[in-house]
């Protein structure tokens, strides 16, 4: 009977659905669903008390515009929870309509005037949304879902709203990302309305569309309340439905909407039917209202908190067939409310007298209350042996028996219905859902923002004591959708402020940009989520995420981690990340980012990501550099008005700017018309100049420093790295592939010579014997391989040759032999790790001399023709403490050592080559074993110098000068400043301040111009 009165807007949309869809049995309900308990689906906080909840709520369907049914006389209105409801179904893309947002609030104005819920119901349907993950992200339902924006604004305070999806295809990511993004907006806007999503039953086959279950799946159920199904037949049997809906969401409330129905007694009838099964909601188009005020008297007598109540009550006809009745009762009462609409289980109407049983002598009266006509009756129940049985009729339409309980000893006294009093914890799923709200209102409030971004970038060279900073600042312009554009007013190169008109547009190092973000709403869907527990932080309780790639999308840039989200407001307030399937010269990259509070135009604070601190770790010339770096935002303007004037004024300056792209941070530099323009080739080689003299006592005469130093880290653009350094007297140079054939694999060359002999001068026992000095220079080349094994640690094995010549020294003595010349091969084995500024570096090399002929007087004990084959190892573990204000200590200890060394093989100390001590000239100081340790401590003055003090102490043994594990310790002081011409000005001076009483004399100075091409 019900088929005939089936919506014709309802049927047309139908008309396009397969008619072969096949159920597939579900293998397993979804874990994550099956703990969705009620508490949590009402909007409450873990701790926090639910309140009550609808068990019996008929909601008549109307179109945008529609008559609105007949309310009932005001004294029957009661703002029941269970109060019944219009559900405005903008269908059919009537919600893009101009008339819909003035429709709906005019009907929702009357409706709560006459004491109704409100609900609007609108098409999901298959849109296109954007495949990529950045655009994604920053759209919104309102520019994805025409129409919703207006309609939402007009339906604000809604009780309840529900997004449909007709026609669910096979492939859902898009309708899924769609659903969670209406439904995360709707939240943040309507935060009054429960969200259900409406499923729509196919033609033949499951209740349920076929791909209900992968729509629902993983975190997309946790962004609605409530499951409902369009019915094709008022008189399923609600306990198929309930089952079928367990499959996918296990014990989730309902919402069932049936084809058109009679009046509102018919809908009261499947409102009662279906209530027992857990489906509060109940809609359906009506062919006549007249009857509706019905429907409001009901919820004038169910006005607190009701629950469902399984005591029994049995209603029959005169004939004794069974009539539907409902009953519910408050969860401190024992009377409660039997509604009998007067239809049969099959949904016939039966009208007439009938027999209420009830299930035990406990009730002293009863109070019938016809609902059609608002009369009521009142009268005792005698107290007999057997259960109560009440002559009633349904003649005038639907009744309720409102009962009154006999009074009991308190100690007798029991509940009608059971309460769950347990607090249950969130799931992951329903905390990423909520965030996602949090996240949707925040963003509904702002478009773009201005500030002052000040970026510092620390470099930390494997296998040398020292970094470098770089730092740049200026503002920052963002808008939503399209990145960031950031401009560098003001540049500092270790603390000191860079005084030239432009600073250098200097080779861009980035990782691969990530293709999707964590936390982020995108089609597909790439993380998962587990709750590790709770946390602290800044002093606020979050709940600790740990996420990282699904399976089926881990071949792409993305992100493994922790998120902090805040269990008072759900707003995220941590991020730490690590980069996945990284390519080319970067190894790994960590990150931690830091939400603060920056003041909006509306005066509620807005959370944005205020600082980030990260170390990268690239592949680098066959070595490791470690790269810190610090962004911090400040002074964030949310929406100025002047923001175009800004960023316009700064795109006209001579600052360096730079843009977010797709590509990741590419360089904007003005064309002939001078408006910026992104540079798609993005820089990779620079050239520099260099001047400056080295003085150490090892070498006859200060060195002069007069060349080029070129570098090029995309050669030919395929990601291959070059370095010259030419400076007269000294030629390096290095070339490396950090991803030899597209693997992790690295591969370098590197070079080094020197056209200028040093001496190595021989002390025992504290007395320079001048007589044994020799002048010696080489020329080395290694072949590099590397690997890296784990995110912070790298394995490198070198094969190399060294060709090393000596010559007598003036003071060298007639009868002393001068070493032979030779071709040194080592192989050497080399480890690094670095993690969050402590870095830990082990090698180990063997070396074999092609000859090595008696030298030295005759009968020399440190020659030995053995001693063509030697060691050296070396452990060194160091560490940066960044300051404030450009401070810095840094320290290092290191254990070196050599086995079947000599004098010519030992480990030699001097500023270039060899192992750092401050102050000590080159090949003056040597050691078969030693412990060294370094400090540092640095400031700048001003931003105009920076000065850096240095001590380096070393503990040696070698038998051959007399040293039994002495001590020797050089303090020097570092300078830097920006000289004339856009140049830097680096000064380096140290001597011997441990050790002096063992002939350890003099200085040693080193002063370095170095200038940008």
């Amino acid at each position: 009977m019900a088929q005939r009165f089936r919506a014709p807007a309802r049927t047309a949309r139908r008309a396009g659905r397969s008619a072969s869809v096949l159920f597939s049995p579900p293998f397993a309900p979804v874990a994550a669903l099956a703990c969705v308990l009620v508490a949590a689906l009402a909007g409450a906080g873990p701790a926090s008390a639910a309140p009550p909840r609808p068990y019996l709520v008929p909601w008549i369907a109307v179109s945008p515009g529609e008559p609105l049914p007949p309310p009932a006389p005001p004294d029957a209105a009661g703002g029941s929870v269970n109060a019944p409801g219009i559900l405005l179904e903008a269908w059919g893309g009537t919600l893009a309509a101009e008339t819909t947002p003035g429709a709906i609030a005019q009907a929702f104005a009357a409706a709560r005037l006459a004491g109704r819920k409100t609900g609007l119901s609108f098409d999901v349907p298959e849109l296109p949304v954007p495949s990529d993950a950045r655009e994604a992200e920053a759209a919104s339902a309102g520019s994805l879902l025409p129409g919703f924006d207006a309609a939402l604004g007009a339906a604000r305070d809604a009780d309840l709203v529900v997004l449909s999806l007709p026609d669910l295809p096979d492939d859902v990511r898009a309708r899924r990302y769609l659903l969670m993004k209406v439904a995360a907006e709707v939240r943040a806007r309507v935060p009054s309305a429960r969200v259900a999503v409406l499923l729509h039953q196919p033609r033949s086959g499951p209740l349920f569309p076929k791909a209900a279950r992968e729509l629902l799946s993983d975190e997309a159920a946790a962004y609605v309340d409530v499951l409902g199904l369009d019915l094709d037949d008022a008189r399923t049997e609600p306990a198929a439905v309930r089952a079928a809906a367990d499959e996918l969401a296990f014990a989730r409330p309902l919402l069932v909407r049936t084809p058109r129905l009679p009046d509102a007694a018919a809908l009261l009838a499947a409102a009662a039917r279906f209530s027992a099964v857990d489906a509060p909601f109940v809609a359906a188009p009506l062919a006549s209202t007249a009857d509706a005020p019905l429907l409001d008297r009901l919820g004038s007598l169910l006005v607190g908190d009701f629950a469902r109540d399984a005591r029994a009550s049995d209603a029959r006809d005169a004939s004794g067939g069974a009539l539907e009745a409902a009953r519910l009762a408050p969860a401190a009462d024992l009377g409660g409310v039997v509604v009998i609409p007067g239809f049969t289980p099959a949904g016939a109407e039966a009208r007439g007298p009938l027999v209420l049983t009830l299930e035990a002598p406990d009730y002293v009266s009863a109070e019938v209350v016809e609902l059609a006509t608002g009369r009521s009756r009142r009268f005792a129940i005698p107290k007999t042996a057997g259960p109560p049985r009440l002559t009633l009729s349904t003649a005038n339409g639907p009744i309720a028996v409102v009962l009154a309980p006999r009074e009991k000893p308190k100690e007798e006294a029991t509940r009608a219905a059971a309460a769950v009093t347990a607090v249950r914890g969130l799931t992951v799923e329903e905390i990423l859902a909520k965030h996602q709200v949090w996240r949707a209102a925040r963003d509904a409030r702002w478009t773009r923002f201005v500030g002052t971004n000040r970026t510092s970038i620390r470099f930390r060279f494997e296998g040398l004591d020292n970094s470098f900073e770089l730092s740049f600042e200026g503002p920052l312009f963002y808008e939503k959708g399209k990145g960031f554009d950031w401009a560098w007013s003001t540049a500092y190169v270790n603390g000191v402020r860079w005084r030239g008109k432009k600073f250098p547009t200097l080779p861009l190092l980035q990782p691969e940009k990530v293709s999707e973000l964590p936390l982020t709403l995108t089609f597909n869907d790439a993380y998962r989520y587990e709750l590790e527990g709770e946390t602290k932080v800044a002093g606020l309780p979050c709940w600790k995420l740990k996420f990282e790639p699904k399976a089926a999308t881990s071949v792409e840039p993305l992100y493994a981690g922790t998120v902090y989200i805040a269990q008072a407001d759900f707003s995220v307030r941590r991020v730490d990340t690590r980069q996945l399937n990284l390519t080319g010269e970067v190894q790994s990259a960590d990150e931690t980012t830091d939400f603060g509070e920056v003041p909006a135009p509306d005066g509620k604070p807005l959370l944005l990501p205020l600082k980030t601190r990260g170390q990268w770790i690239v592949k680098t010339f066959s070595r490791t550099t470690t790269l810190e770096r610090t962004t911090e935002l400040t002074g964030v303007s949310i929406d100025p008005p002047d923001f175009e004037a800004r960023k316009k004024a700064v795109s006209s300056s001579d600052s360096v700017m730079v843009r977010d792209t797709d590509q990741g941070i590419r360089y904007l530099e003005k064309n002939k018309e001078g408006e910026r323009v992104v540079v798609q080739d993005a820089k990779t080689a620079r050239l520099f100049g260099l001047g400056g003299v080295f003085y150490d006592d090892s070498y006859d005469y200060p060195l002069p420093l007069l060349g080029l130093y070129y570098i090029d880290l995309d050669v030919a653009k395929k990601k291959r790295q070059l370095q010259v350094f030419f400076a007269g007297v000294i030629l390096a140079g290095s070339y490396n592939d950090p991803s030899l054939f597209g693997t992790k694999l690295d591969l370098g060359v590197d070079v080094f010579g020197s056209a200028v002999r040093g001496s190595d001068t021989l002390y025992v026992d504290g007395t320079e014997d001048k007589a044994q000095t020799v002048k010696s220079r080489g020329a080395a080349a290694n072949l590099n391989v590397g690997y890296p094994v784990a995110r912070h640690l790298k394995l490198t094995g070198t094969v190399g040759a060294t060709y090393r010549d000596y010559a007598e020294d003036s003071d060298t003595a007639p009868g002393f032999a001068v070493p032979s010349d030779t071709w040194v091969t080592r192989l050497e084995g080399r480890a690094a790790y670095d993690l969050k500024g402590w870095s830990l570096i082990g090698r180990y090399g063997w070396s074999f001399r092609s000859r090595w002929e008696p030298w030295g007087y005759p009968g020399n004990p440190d020659y030995g023709p053995g001693k063509d084959r030697f060691q050296l190892w070396e452990v060194r573990l160091s560490k940066d403490f960044r300051l404030p204000r450009f401070q810095r200590i840094r320290g290092s200890i290191s254990w070196v050592g050599t086995r079947n060394a000599d004098r010519f093989s030992k480990i030699s100390f001097g500023f270039y080559g060899g192992s750092s001590l401050r102050g000590f000239r080159s090949g003056s100081l040597r050691a078969e074993e030693a412990v060294v340790a370094r400090g540092a401590y640095g400031f700048v003055l001003g931003d105009v110098f920076r000065l850096e003090g240095i001590y380096e102490h070393a503990v040696v043994k070698d038998s051959a000068s007399g040293l039994d594990w002495a001590s020797f310790g050089g303090a020097g002081i570092s300078g830097q400043f920006s000289g004339p011409w856009s140049t830097l000005v680096q000064v380096d001076a140290g001597l011997p301040v441990v050790g002096r009483e063992r002939g350890q004399k003099g200085f040693v100075l080193n002063l370095v111009f170095l200038k940008s091409f």
